[in-house]
């Protein structure tokens, strides 16, 4: 037989090609030379390797599986193949593969149903030629793969949220940089296995930077008891600090009493957990077996101050003047604020519980009324806020011709309340003092938007809290018309006592420590800015002194390092020795306290205890 027919019969011995591809998807088969069709049919040869010359029957699987040394297929592997020739072959198989791959998925794309504009079809795309614009951006495959997005979150009742999530960005960001040709997405046993393990150990990574830190610049033990959705009581911890956030536990207290032994058991598994050196404080809400369980902490770590939420406790003082018990002397003074929150209450249920009212006032109004759930924060003055903001949608809404439904003689339940509703909306005074309560509780409001961050403000608790005594008093003696220097006003009175008990609850000689360790309030610029009221330094302060030594003497059991401390801050808020300088006292008015610490104090040590302290017990919240 002739070369030339020796050829024939070896092409018609090899398979097919079945998917008829423009490619060879089979190039290993030119690696060996087949010798037979076996016995049985399928895809079966007896061929021989071009290398070890070794006969094997078997399909395309052990071809693969011998040339490219894949044990464990039932086949021997061949050792006489150079390393340059197992080179070329395996790139010869992983084109292959990757074109299949790409063929594959370029079919289920037109295979699935694409809504296009009318006219046209996937047929008509491919005829024509894309214009030089369509190629430039690759208009079509963009249009294709944002409606397969958009196809996965229906179809997968995904949140739409999820866009805006920083890893779906870096992840799409990932695919669209690199040159993953035919790449498919990990599978669901993937997912759950190999990529989780991976995962846990990053966050672990991550987590010991955070640690490592602890013991240098010290951390809060955050607590907040909240409910799951199945209505079990949760006590989340979690350890804050400069570095970040971080969680510790959830304990499910369904089966406890919560009394303040239980409660400190947990903050002291917490505490040992992180090292009792390494922590300064325990933030918790002002509940009574809370500040007992700070007691018990106390006692067992001397050095440990228990702090309440400042954030919480400005809600109960807000609270308690929004809503004063009737036992109480603010309650003849503030009554009118309880009466006015009613008011917009019930100007708000009735819109939004009656679909003709809420019909007629989403035609002239943007905003939506807010319904804030009564964990929040403030929630009845953002209420009142809203309807501030809406007020002539609301007018408006009366003014409809549809209002004129609700009859205005109040026979029935709904006519009587829509009167109501309309003589608050019609009366210009109910508006004034709507404005009045928004001016009077807004320092409130905005030290609470200040203090519910997990940025460290307790170096600023002790002076924001006089500036926002003396800013509602400022709002109310205006109203008043009185004297700021002379003057006397019974409702700032009320007002100031329901303030002044709720600091004296909260207060804790941490605070008192913070303000002293900042530079600014030793500058003249700060001491005259007081709006007319008189400043004092924090070491001319009786109080803030008393309570510093209290601070000092916890924090530092040493004697020695006791003594240093203090002669250091002696000379920290003279100005004298190593702060004697002009460039330093200069520094003080306009660099932050960390910072100014850093780079002129001799002692970091006080600098990071009195000021990396994130207070926001509120963050365990968004867990």
């Amino acid at each position: 037989m002739s070369s030339s027919n020796k050829g024939k019969e070896k092409i018609s011995l090899r398979p097919l090609n079945p998917q008829k591809n423009d490619f060879d998807d089979t190039p290993l088969w030119n690696h060996v030379k087949v010798i037979n069709l076996a016995s049985g049919g399928g895809g079966n040869r007896v061929w021989s390797c071009n290398y070890c010359h070794k006969k094997v029957t078997g399909s395309y699987s052990k071809v693969k599986a011998h040339l490219l040394r894949l044990p464990g297929s039932g086949v021997t592997i061949c050792n006489s193949i150079s390393d340059d020739i197992a080179v070329v072959i395996k790139k010869e198989h992983e084109d292959a593969e990757r074109k299949k791959a790409n063929k594959k998925i370029r079919a289920r794309r037109q295979a699935d149903y694409l809504s296009l504009p009318p006219g046209t079809d996937l047929l008509q795309q491919k005829k024509r030629k894309p214009g030089a614009l369509e190629n430039a951006f690759n208009v079509a495959d963009r249009d294709t793969a944002d409606k397969l997005c958009a196809r996965m979150f229906y179809a997968c009742a995904l949140p739409f949220n999820l866009v805006r999530s920083p890893q779906f960005r870096k992840y799409s960001l990932f695919l669209e940089n690199s040159k993953l040709t035919g790449y498919i997405p990990p599978n669901y046993d993937r997912l759950r296995t190999t990529l989780l393990a991976q995962e846990k150990a990053h966050i672990n990574v991550k987590v010991h930077h955070i640690k490592e830190s602890w013991n240098k610049k010290g951390l809060s033990i955050c607590s907040d008891g909240w409910s799951n959705i199945q209505r079990n009581p949760l006590i989340n911890i979690m350890a804050a600090s400069e570095s970040g956030a971080l969680f510790l536990s959830s304990t499910n207290a369904s089966r406890e009493v919560k009394d303040a032994e239980y409660v400190a058991n947990i903050f002291i598994r917490a505490i040992e957990d992180v090292g009792p050196n390494n922590v300064v404080q325990v933030i918790t809400d002002n509940a009574s077996n809370y500040k007992a369980a700070g007691g018990i902490i106390e006692l067992k770590y001397p050095h440990i101050f228990w702090t309440p939420c400042v954030v919480h406790s400005l809600n109960l003082a807000l609270k308690r003047m929004c809503d004063p018990p009737e036992n109480i002397g603010a309650y003849v003074h503030c009554a009118w604020i309880s009466k006015l929150i009613a008011d917009c209450q019930s100007i708000r249920n009735f819109i939004m519980n009656h679909d003709l009212a809420h019909a007629i006032f989403n035609n002239y109004s943007s905003l939506k009324l807010l319904k804030i759930a009564e964990t929040r924060f403030a929630s009845g003055i953002i209420m009142a806020d809203r309807l501030s903001k809406v007020r002539k949608a609301l007018e408006s809404m009366i003014m409809d011709e549809r209002w004129k439904t609700y009859k205005g003689d109040g026979k029935s339940v709904v006519d009587s309340k829509a009167r109501e509703v309309k003589q608050c909306i019609v009366d210009d005074q109910w508006w004034d003092t709507l404005d009045y309560l928004l001016n009077l509780t807004r320092p409130i409001i905005d030290f609470i938007r200040v203090a519910d961050t997990d940025s460290p403000i307790l170096h600023l608790v002790y002076d924001m809290w006089d500036s926002m005594i003396e800013e509602i008093k400022t709002v109310v003696f205006r109203h008043e018309g009185k004297d700021l220097l002379v003057g006397q006003s019974a409702f700032f009175d009320a007002i100031h006592k329901i303030l002044e008990e709720r600091w004296n609850k909260s207060n804790t000689p941490l605070h008192c420590l913070a303000h002293s360790l900042v530079p600014k309030y030793y500058t003249d610029s700060w001491l005259k800015d007081g709006d007319g009221v008189q400043r004092l330094a924090p070491h001319e302060d009786q109080e803030v002194s008393m309570n510093r030594v209290k601070c000092f003497k916890r924090i530092f059991e040493d004697p020695n390092d006791l003594r240093k401390v203090c002669m250091e801050y002696g000379e920290f808020s003279s100005a004298t020795g190593l702060f004697n300088d002009s460039f330093i006292k200069e520094a003080r008015v306009f660099e932050e306290p960390i910072s100014w610490w850093s780079n002129y104090g001799s002692s970091e040590v006080v600098a990071i205890f009195g000021l990396q302290i994130t207070f926001a017990a509120s963050i365990v919240i968004m867990l």
